[in-house]
């Protein structure tokens, strides 16, 4: 039984890192060859496993995550669905709109139109602490993926899940506790939703002893950042940025992640649990 749990935990880091190697190349229309190359898997191996832990071929996978970028971008910016397109790997604006419109049962403009009106008369609206405009500078993170979309107020709770076992091995490191947002829940399936959990490094630090975490370097952005007191107040915060706040500004989001920092409370006069939203900006030139 203990071999087997071995190998199982084996199977599953490895088809993670699939997936973050599909997600990373995503625009790039990766091969499930170049893929199993990098794994060291034949080709046969990385279809079966990665359909047995995420219920979806690795190829299909792939296509998938193009066309939610695209649904984001479409969503989050004024950008032609042309650019669109070839910002998301796509050759021409017909082969988009045939792909989108199989996947999406709509074409690139009917979406962007119904999923706008949708989330505008659903969104709760929660005023920020602050909010202000700056350049995030590059970052080192520890990070760890989770699979699923839940409530954001369980977030906190999932961190400690996934991160807080680690902590002991960064003393003497500068760390903030944080999380990274890479999908919209109204866009990506609930069950592949994507979060990674874990800390914001400064220094000489040792990645953790953990197969399941990774070093990220997470690069230079121009960023609104949104200061949040109580974690229930997150998803109203990002509501009025979105539809009161941005519109007013002349600004767009750029569809990259999010990054949460979660603060400690001597950093913060409020009260509640407070939270930090760095969220990129469109570049628009």
């Amino acid at each position: 039984m203990a071999a087997y749990e071995t190998s199982l935990s084996t199977s599953l880091n490895t088809m993670r890192a699939a997936e973050i190697w599909l997600h990373e190349r995503s625009g790039d229309s990766p091969s499930i060859r170049e893929l199993a190359n990098y794994l060291g898997y034949s080709e046969a191996q990385i279809r079966r496993n990665f359909n047995r832990f995420f219920g979806i071929s690795p190829g299909r996978y792939r296509d998938s995550l193009r066309l939610e970028r695209a649904a984001l971008l479409l969503c989050r910016t004024p950008m032609q669905v042309l650019d669109v397109a070839i910002s998301c790997g796509y050759r021409s604006h017909a082969i988009f709109t045939r792909a989108f419109h199989g996947y999406f049962g709509v074409s690139p403009s009917e979406y962007r139109r119904r999923f706008d009106d949708h989330l505008r008369n659903l969104a709760p609206r929660h005023a920020p602490e602050s909010l202000s405009i700056g350049i995030r500078e590059e970052s080192r993170y520890f990070l760890t993926r989770h699979y699923g979309d839940v409530p954001v107020t369980e977030h906190p709770g999932l961190w400690r899940r996934y991160a807080q076992q680690w902590q002991p091995y960064l003393k003497g490191c500068e760390v903030s506790r944080t999380w990274v947002y890479h999908d919209d829940p109204n866009i990506t399936p609930a069950s592949r939703v994507r979060i990674d959990f874990g800390f914001k490094v400064e220094g000489d630090c040792m990645t953790p002893p953990a197969m399941a975490f990774r070093q990220v370097r997470i690069p230079a952005r121009r960023q609104v950042k949104m200061r949040v007191a109580g974690r229930e107040n997150i998803t109203g915060a990002f509501a009025y940025l979105l539809y009161e706040w941005l519109p007013t500004h002349d600004e767009w989001l750029s569809g990259e992640p999010v990054v949460v920092t979660w603060l400690d409370s001597s950093s913060s006069h409020s009260q509640l649990e407070t939270f930090e939203l760095g969220i990129p900006l469109l570049t628009i030139h």
